[in-house]
């Protein structure tokens, strides 16, 4: 729980998305269950387990999206993954774009 919220919260603020769904996983790697969260509700949450700070994980997007800002080429796919064992992104040149974006993408 404590190291997906992070970005979960940043994603679903930055989208304006009020309420987000997360899934929780045993040791092996199976899901146990699911929660429903107000998106707004999620730092105060995690706050009282001392998880992460707001300021903190918001630094951290915006490292990571002047790093993509500076590192992807127009035109190009790219696939970016918290590689194993979770400990970097790693940013790898696609192939191809998958069709479910790529329709998204016309459709905007």
């Amino acid at each position: 729980m404590k190291f997906h919220h992070c970005s979960d919260e940043i994603q679903s603020f930055l989208a304006g998305v009020p309420y987000i769904v997360i899934g929780f996983r045993d040791d092996g790697g199976r899901l146990v269950r699911t929660e429903r969260l107000r998106t707004k509700d999620i730092t105060q949450r995690v706050k009282m387990k001392n998880y992460w700070q707001g300021g903190v994980c918001l630094a951290f997007a915006d490292e990571v999206l002047c790093w993509l800002y500076g590192t992807v080429k127009e035109n190009e796919d790219y696939i970016l993954q918290f590689a194993p064992p979770f400990t970097r992104l790693e940013l790898l040149q696609a192939q191809s774009c998958p069709d479910a974006i790529s329709n998204h993408v016309q459709q905007l």
